[in-house]
């Protein structure tokens, strides 16, 4: 009994290693891994229950900050549920349900000769989002005195669960796409985790790729752009100084987190203002109350924007989760 709990403490101590960069990719396209492949690598399964955040309230043109004085915002509130099972050694099955609230309190509106405007539109939708089921492969574990190395890959698809038909609170049009439940299609997801700890630090990079297919916003059909989400994290040990599977422990992260976004099609036309490229950096705190849980809380603040035409920017995300491991 003993030896177990050593070996679930010893993998839940690295749990910043992936989630950190799969956790919050794109809120209105619901890209959620949320469990990382070294904290349910051991043991049967688990649950995780994620709460998230994110504010949009600048606009860009290209990299240039062009914010007016009166400024759109978008809030989307996201409760992931995340049950995660291995059914052999190696191979682990998730799904993630998304509980959602996305809300808007003026509307960015950029007109053919470039000027934009922020139109006095308000609007909420609230609900089920787009279900994620996803299987996980651990194809390279090597261990030594000194250090641990693990890469695992990722298959899955995000079903068209949740709603598109909301409208503005006057009930006069259809909610941009963005503000949705759901993109109305089915998406695939193909992803890869590189994990190396030594002693106190540890080490990763990690990489996810979403292929979107044509899906429906309003009455309008829409296809969002592929994504492609990567990051390099970093993790300390701070508490205790010698690993001890028995105590708590503490951790401080911080990580590199990147978001490359195709252009989105609405109808057969090509959205111009769509697309782009984000840079956030992402400090965070965890908790390993070993042998079950594990809290952390993590802060995404955008540090570049390169977004195609002229959009709405993220200027921050937030998340707090607690895992159970049975």
């Amino acid at each position: 009994m003993k030896k177990k709990l050593s070996i679930v403490a010893f993998f839940t101590m690295l749990f910043f290693i992936s989630s950190v960069s799969l956790s919050l990719a794109c809120d209105f396209c619901l890209l959620s891994q949320g469990i990382s492949p070294l904290e349910t690598i051991s043991g049967a399964g688990g649950i995780r229950i994620n709460q998230r955040y994110t504010m949009l309230n600048s606009v860009y043109k290209g990299t240039k900050d062009v914010t007016p004085s009166v400024k759109p915002k978008e809030e989307y509130w996201t409760t992931e549920v995340t049950g995660f099972y291995s059914i052999a050694e190696d191979l682990m099955l998730l799904a993630t349900i998304p509980l959602r609230k996305n809300t808007v309190d003026g509307h960015l509106h950029v007109h053919s000769d470039g000027d934009i405007e922020v139109e006095s539109l308000k609007g909420d939708v609230s609900g089920l989002g787009d279900i994620a089921l996803l299987g996980r492969y651990t194809f390279l574990k090597k261990h030594t005195l000194d250090s641990t190395t693990a890469v695992a890959a990722l298959l899955g698809v995000k079903l068209p669960t949740g709603k598109t038909d909301g409208k503005t609170s006057d009930g006069s049009e259809f909610l941009d796409a963005h503000l949705q439940l759901g993109t109305g299609a089915t998406d695939f997801l193909f992803g890869l985790s590189l994990n190396h700890a030594i002693q106190k630090l540890s080490l990763s990079a990690n990489i996810l790729d979403a292929i979107h297919t044509e899906g429906k916003a309003g009455d309008k059909t829409y296809q969002f752009g592929n994504i492609i989400n990567y990051d390099v994290t970093g993790k300390y040990r701070v508490s205790p100084s010698e690993l001890a599977p028995e105590r708590n422990q503490w951790f401080l992260a911080l990580g590199i987190n990147g978001e490359l976004r195709d252009k989105e099609k609405e109808g057969d036309v090509m959205v111009d203002n769509s697309g782009g490229h984000t840079i956030y950096l992402t400090p965070g705190i965890q908790l390993v109350a070993t042998p079950h849980w594990v809290v952390e809380a993590l802060y995404y603040h955008s540090i570049y924007h390169d977004l195609y035409g002229t959009q709405t920017g993220e200027n921050y995300k937030a998340s707090v989760g607690v895992t159970y491991l049975f």
